[in-house]
This record gives C-alpha cells, sequence and structure tokens, in this order.
C-alpha cells in the first residue's frame, strides 16, 4: 500500500510517541493498525460531488442544523463489511471470545453488518445494548466496530462539505457538519482562539473560549486547567466544577506544531488520570474504549 501524506504524518507521530513513552507502546501499536485500516478504506471511498444549495445551508446555519442528518449518510456497503471485518481481527487478540462470538453471529447471519451500521446511523440509543446483549458480547466491542467503520465515510463527508460551513457565526458546542460532540480542543493564534475537534468526523470549528461545551455554563475568568511540569503547558486539561466535565486541551502556539487528534489522545493518558483523580469525567472517550 502506497501511504498517502496524511496517514505516513500519523505515523511518523505514533513512533515518536512510542520512543518518548515506552509504556504506551503496546496501545499505539493498536491504534496504527486501525488507523492504517481505515486509510486504506478511505482511499477507495467514492463521493459524489456535494452541492447543497445555499438557502438551505444559511437555513441549517440559523435553526442550528448541522449539514447531515447522520441517517442520510451514505457509505459503500461492500467496503464498509470489508472494514468491520478487519476491525474484528484487530481487536481478536484483546477480546478474544468477544470477537469469536462476532465471527459466528455474521456466519450463522445473526448479525447483519448493513443493519448494525444503519441502525447505529439513527443513533438508537439501546440498540447496540441489544446487539451485544444477544450475542453476548461487551457493548463496548460493538461500539468500537461501528465507530471505526464509519469514521472513515464521515471523514471523507466532512473534508467534501467544510466549504459550507460558516465558521464566523456556528460557535455552539457540536459539530456543524454531523452534529456530534467534541472530544478534544486546540488554542490557537495570540489570543488563543477556540477550536473544537469533532468525535466522529474530525472536523474542526470555532467556540468561545470562556464557555463550557458540555454544560454551557459561562466562565469569564476563564477554566481551571491541569498540567504537568515534565509534558509542559502545551498541553492541559481544561475543567467545568459546574458539570465536572473535563476536555484535553492543545496549545497549537506553545507546541509549535499541529494537533493529530487521535493520536495524541492516547500520547496524553495522563491528563485524563489527573482529571479523573480530581473527581472529574469525559464526556467523549478516545477512539479506542
Amino acid at each position: 500500500m502506497i501511504m498517502d501524506n496524511e496517514l505516513e504524518i500519523k505515523l511518523e507521530r505514533i513512533e515518536t510517541l512510542c520512543k518518548q513513552k515506552p509504556s504506551h507502546k503496546e496501545v499505539l501499536g493498536f491504534l496504527k493498525k486501525v488507523i492504517t485500516a481505515q486509510a486504506k478504506v478511505k482511499a477507495d471511498i467514492k463521493m459524489e460531488d456535494v452541492n447543497i444549495d445555499q438557502q438551505i445551508v444559511k437555513m441549517k446555519a440559523k435553526e442550528g442544523f448541522p449539514l447531515l442528518d447522520k441517517q442520510a449518510l451514505k457509505f459503500d456497503v461492500g467496503l464498509a463489511k470489508g472494514l468491520f471485518k478487519k476491525m474484528s481481527q484487530i481487536l481478536r487478540n484483546r477480546v478474544p471470545e468477544d470477537i469469536e462470538q462476532i465471527n459466528q453471529a455474521l456466519k450463522t447471519k445473526e448479525l447483519n453488518i448493513e443493519s448494525l451500521l444503519k441502525n447505529a446511523l439513527r443513533e438508537n440509543g439501546n440498540y447496540i445494548n441489544n446487539v451485544a446483549q444477544k450475542l453476548r458480547v461487551k457493548p463496548a466491542v460493538i461500539s468500537f466496530l461501528v465507530k471505526n467503520t464509519l469514521k472513515p465515510f464521515f471523514e471523507v463527508y466532512a473534508e467534501s462539505t467544510k466549504d459550507y460551513v460558516d465558521q464566523q457565526h456556528w460557535l455552539r458546542n457540536y459539530c456543524p457538519i454531523c452534529g456530534s460532540k467534541p472530544f478534544m480542543a486546540e488554542l490557537h493564534g495570540k489570543e488563543r482562539k477556540k477550536i473544537l475537534v469533532c468525535s466522529v468526523c474530525g472536523y474542526k470549528w470555532r467556540f468561545i473560549r470562556t464557555r463550557c461545551p458540555f454544560c454551557g455554563m459561562h466562565i469569564p475568568q476563564g477554566f481551571k486547567y491541569f498540567y504537568t511540569e515534565k509534558e509542559g503547558k502545551a498541553w492541559r486539561v481544561e475543567v467545568c466544577d459546574n458539570c465536572k466535565k473535563y476536555m484535553k486541551t492543545f496549545d497549537t502556539v506553545e507546541a509549535g506544531e499541529q494537533l493529530i487528534p487521535d493520536i495524541d489522545d492516547i500520547g496524553t493518558l495522563y491528563l485524563d488520570m489527573i482529571a479523573e483523580n480530581e473527581g472529574y469525567k469525559r464526556e467523549i472517550g478516545s477512539v479506542l474504549f
């Protein structure tokens, strides 16, 4: 497989983190397999030219509707099935009994991948739990397979529609493209403008720095945050004392480089430990469990 520039940059970051944090080598190796499989499928996704009427774009933005209704996401069933099975292979060593149950269910047609993905897009909260219960596997395993199978399709859609977003006026706490919640944030420029990173399609959009992206509480004096002297101020975890949630935030000026969300999230597990030890919870987790 010929690597595209995006994948090459990601793999280089993984190699760097493996050297810096030998204790993370196993989980980073797992992530490497995941993103490589996704990149291969992403390169084969054929997206039709997107042409959204500007009046519809303006109406959706005004009313707070994202550009994409998730249920309407089109995905190549063949590519999706192949990626789902590849993700199952990657996960086999971590949860062998669960993957054996899933593989058996695929053979007997008790589990239909296309139906599973389409129901997941409808965001039926009980569906994945019901499937997991029926197959006698952990819900987190089904969630992992679904999320990482659909991820490249969402990313391609986001790349195709990003120019329709009005970054100046969409200051909401959910993605303007797919409506999903953010899982990380960046700070840019001298003013440290806040940019949220979508947990599903990866799109980045502006947000009000002094407002909690979860409960909406206005914090005029600024967020309380934690960081370590060893790792430096480029990475911090911002916490809200109103909803007791936290978000990992990357200062691009302090760091002098760009964020690679899924990978840098794993490279900053120490921040999750700090926040959780202080009694805060994460709203949206990593690409892994």
